[in-house]
Parts: structure tokens; C-alpha cells; sequence
């Protein structure tokens, strides 16, 4: 593989504009020398911003960096220039399947299946996901259970209208509605301070106080999800319980009538 990633490197180095960073960040990404697969991997993206392969290889490369909101992002944007494009759909699978979304994990190993009908790996990992989700039914959550895991939760409207979730003060006052009322304008701010930084579309925002970490992220367009937990509470620990909290709110919010 030494030997592959020098040739790789002279060819990219004499023809800067070839494909050849594609093998090459692939190799880097597997030596585990990610960030010089990942410096590769953008360089490429930036010559080729309209293709599929592009944006998977940064994707699997933030994968593996534990960057999985970023690798979200990048196999969504893959999908937007190849919507059949099979690794995006692997990896996307990937991430909810951890999150604990199957419905979302299903459907994506499905699209890809259907493309690939006979890759065994990808009917394999359909149908562990379709037995995950018949074990483990998803009903629509309670209201007032979104989060279970966190100290509290808020799921809101763009105006600021709480829709689900309840918030206790310290002292047990009950403060759900007038903190929605605070939250009015957040996702949209947020996606204006994303654009004016280049970050492209915001996916969470994390605040760490004194009294208490939070975790928001839109569940869906026009509603944001607020979780809270204590201070000594690990942000990656919050925003996986984050996540499972929008699974449930959006499933929640898209229930039949």
C-alpha cells in the first residue's frame, strides 16, 4: 500500500487535476493517516465540487474522525449531485442505524439495494435493520417524552409555541412555555449565522453553562429540539440522546392524523 500511496502521490503532484486524489485519500483514510487524507480528499473537492465520489470520500473520511455530523452533511451533499449514488446511501444508513433512526436506515440500504440488487453486503445489512425494527417497534412518543435520557426537553415551532417536551426551574416551577417563547427565531438565526461562515446548513448547536449543558437541532424544517442535561453530562453523550429525541419528534410530528 506504501508503495501505491507514492505512486499515487507523484501522479497527483504531475497531474493535479486528475481523479487520482480518489485512491489516494482512499488509501490514506485506510492507513489510518486521516489527516493527510482528509487535506487530499478537500483539495479534490474543490477541483471536482459536483461530484458524487467527491463528497463520499470526505464523508467516510469525517466518519472515521468521529465527525459524524460533518459526514452527514458530505454523503447528503453526494446524494444531491448522484442520488444513486451507493456508498453515500451505506454511510447514511450508517449514521441513523447508530442513532437509532431504522426507519431512516431502511430506506436508505433499500435505495441502495435497489440500485445494487445483488451486493450481498448491502441485502445482509437490510435485513439485519429490518429485524432491529420489527424487535424494536417505533411507536410515536408521548409528548412529554421525548427525551427520556435528558433532565429536560422542548420541541418548538419556529414562533416559539412548545409542541411537545416540559422544562422544570430548580425550584420546580414549571418553565416549558416561556422558555419556547426564548427559543423563537433560533433555527433561523442559526442558519443565518451558518451561510454567513461558509458552514453551509447547521445540523446542532451545542451551549455549555454553569448549570446546565444544551443540545438543539431541527428535527424537522420550521421546529427545534432542545435537550438539557447537567453540567457534568458529556456533550457527545447529549447529543446522542439529542439525536434519538429528534428521531422520536419527527416520527411524532409526521404521526397520521
Amino acid at each position: 500500500m506504501i508503495d501505491d500511496i507514492r505512486a499515487l502521490t507523484a501522479r497527483l503532484a504531475a497531474e493535479p487535476g486528475s481523479l487520482a486524489f480518489l485512491p489516494l485519500g482512499e488509501a490514506l483514510r485506510r492507513r489510518g493517516q486521516l489527516d493527510a487524507a482528509l487535506t487530499v480528499a478537500l483539495g479534490g473537492l474543490q477541483r471536482y465540487p459536483m461530484l458524487g465520489d467527491s463528497h463520499d470520500l470526505v464523508a467516510r473520511i469525517r466518519s472515521d474522525r468521529g465527525e459524524g455530523d460533518l459526514a452527514f452533511d458530505a454523503w447528503t451533499e453526494a446524494l444531491r449531485h448522484d442520488p444513486r449514488h451507493v456508498g453515500a446511501r451505506r454511510g447514511l444508513a450508517f449514521l441513523c442505524f447508530r442513532a437509532g433512526d431504522f426507519e431512516w436506515a431502511e430506506r436508505h440500504l433499500q435505495a441502495a439495494a435497489d440500485v445494487m440488487p445483488d451486493d450481498p453486503g448491502l441485502v445482509a445489512a437490510l435485513l439485519r435493520v429490518q429485524e432491529r425494527r420489527r424487535s424494536l417497534p417505533a411507536a410515536p412518543p408521548a409528548p412529554g417524552a421525548l427525551v427520556p435520557e435528558a433532565k429536560g426537553s422542548l420541541l418548538v415551532d419556529a414562533q416559539g409555541r412548545r409542541l411537545a417536551g416540559s422544562l422544570v426551574a430548580a425550584g420546580g416551577e414549571d418553565v416549558s412555555d416561556a422558555v419556547a417563547a426564548e427559543l423563537a427565531g433560533v433555527s433561523r438565526e442559526a442558519a443565518r449565522a451558518a451561510r454567513l461562515l461558509g458552514f453551509g446548513s447547521w445540523r446542532s448547536l451545542v451551549v455549555e453553562c454553569a448549570d446546565a449543558n444544551l443540545h438543539l437541532l431541527p428535527p424537522t424544517e420550521g421546529t427545534l429540539l432542545m435537550a438539557v442535561a447537567e453540567p457534568t453530562t458529556p456533550a457527545g453523550r447529549l447529543a446522542v440522546v439529542a439525536e434519538r429525541g429528534a428521531v422520536a419528534a419527527r416520527r411524532w410530528l409526521e404521526r397520521p392524523e
